[in-house]
């Protein structure tokens, strides 16, 4: 698929990237430098720049498939009125790449319509930004990204559209995503990361609003406690219990997720440094502990 522009938002560089694009001639490829604004304000930017309707987004570290494009186009063909348009991608750390294993996705090759983003959100996210298409119109309605957070802010963008639209998805593997690149901003985690403020409050106003969602409201609102349970845990690895204990009692209706709240509220009794040494003991021996996704579905 050719008919496209490329926009390159330069947003404060320092490895000399906006002078490779300089060398590159084709009409259909636009630099855009600004000062260092980060990732959200560099999205935006692209966002507004664009002079087509629909907007896909690939990250400096990660790659497209070279059916990405005609991927994303067919199933908007065939989906006109979805509000995100998502494939599958690949994971890649050094020599090793695999798949995601998708949970509650379309596994037609064809791809289709997902029955709810938000269950399928408890497995590995079926959409990421660098395997998305959206077009410009939806992000007019649902605003884009916000500018405030320094993580999460694209998992803010797909629940607010989610919330309104229907999410088209194809199982082809359209992007990979590169776990290993030195310069990824979702390494680091911040201290004042809230779930309230990043996840849970835009999602429970729009419930509270009267609007039903276009999916599950039980699950959207699993969803909202999937994210509170998660903030837990980092805030007790920190030595921040009462916070922990804050963000768990806010769980109790929870259905999905009774058993690992049950198990939470357990483990945070214990000394935050006896865990992280059966992480760290767990990480070292290749075996993956993440409580929260048992027993999803």
């Amino acid at each position: 698929y050719q008919a496209f522009e490329i926009i390159v938002v330069d947003d404060g560089s320092t490895d000399g990237g906006g002078d490779i694009v300089r060398q590159i001639t084709d009409l259909r490829l636009r630099l855009i430098p600004q000062t260092n604004a980060g990732v959200s304000a560099a999205r935006n930017r692209g966002i507004q720049e664009s002079s087509c309707e629909l907007i896909a987004f690939l990250d400096a570290d990660d790659e497209w498939m070279p059916n990405h494009l005609e991927t994303l186009m067919a199933l908007r063909s065939r989906y006109p009125e979805s509000g995100m348009y998502a494939t599958a991608y690949r994971f890649c750390e050094g020599k090793k790449t695999w798949r995601p294993a998708f949970t509650h996705c379309v596994t037609d090759s064809e791809g289709g319509l997902l029955e709810d983003y938000f269950r399928s959100a408890f497995g590995p996210p079926p959409v990421w930004t660098s395997a998305v298409m959206i077009p410009k119109s939806v992000f007019n309605e649902t605003g884009c990204f916000p500018v405030d957070l320094s993580r999460g802010e694209d998992l803010r963008v797909w629940a607010q559209i989610a919330l309104r639209y229907r999410v088209a998805w194809s199982p082809v593997e359209g992007a990979i995503y590169h776990l290993s690149s030195d310069n990824r901003a979702c390494l680091v985690v911040p201290a004042n990361l809230d779930p309230e403020a990043a996840f849970v409050a835009p999602i429970e106003e729009f419930l509270r609003s009267g609007v039903q969602p276009v999916t599950s409201r039980y699950y959207v609102e699993e969803y909202c406690v999937f994210h509170r349970l998660r903030y837990a845990i980092l805030c007790y690895l920190r030595g921040e219990r009462s916070w922990a204990l804050s963000h768990i009692s806010k769980t109790r209706a929870s259905l999905m997720f009774r058993k690992q709240r049950m198990l939470l509220q357990c483990i945070i009794w214990l000394p935050s440094w006896l865990i992280k040494a059966v992480m760290r003991l767990t990480s070292a021996m290749h075996i993956k502990i993440n409580f929260l996704r048992l027993g999803a579905r």
